[in-house]
């Protein structure tokens, strides 16, 4: 009827969001004509700004949790040693892991012939999607949380 509807659904990322509405008993071609645009989010803490502290890992371990090689030492990471401002936590505040996912004819096509959430996103990824773990792969070269935190709130 045209009007704008927002939801929340609780999904591991945008992708699956098409799957679980499916497994709701929503038509793939309801689906696939109506949604026009996912979300997914996490929020990780945020490295404390006061007791924050470079940490050094092995290009290993950073290619390991999802680091291209070429970018393995072109960015500091670092980590809350803990101190009054933030409880001893080493971590203040929150920031937003942003996943968008646009539904386009390709992605359209996909949910019409029963793809599934893999085949979805490698789709979206091609179309230009930054994964939740790539957000916090990018949060972590800003500076802004860190290595432990991506891990524990998306998968690669």
């Amino acid at each position: 009827t045209g009007h704008l509807v927002l939801s929340t659904l609780h999904t591991n990322d945008a992708p699956s969001t098409i799957n679980r509405l499916m497994n709701m008993g929503i038509e793939p071609f309801l689906v696939a004509t109506s949604v026009q645009l996912i979300a997914a989010q996490r929020l990780a803490r945020r490295v404390c700004g006061n007791c924050k502290e470079a940490v050094e890992m092995s290009p290993q371990a950073l290619m390991n949790i999802g680091f291209k090689k070429e970018e393995v030492g072109t960015f500091t990471v670092y980590k809350g040693r803990g101190c009054d401002k933030c409880n001893s936590t080493g971590y203040k505040g929150r920031v937003g892991l942003i996943e968008v996912m646009g539904i386009d004819d390709t992605i359209r096509e996909l949910i019409l012939s029963g793809g599934t959430a893999i085949d979805i996103k490698k789709r979206a990824a091609e179309n230009g999607m930054i994964s939740l773990r790539r957000s916090g792969l990018i949060k972590i070269k800003d500076g802004v949380t860190s290595v432990e935190e991506v891990v524990r709130e998306t998968v690669k």
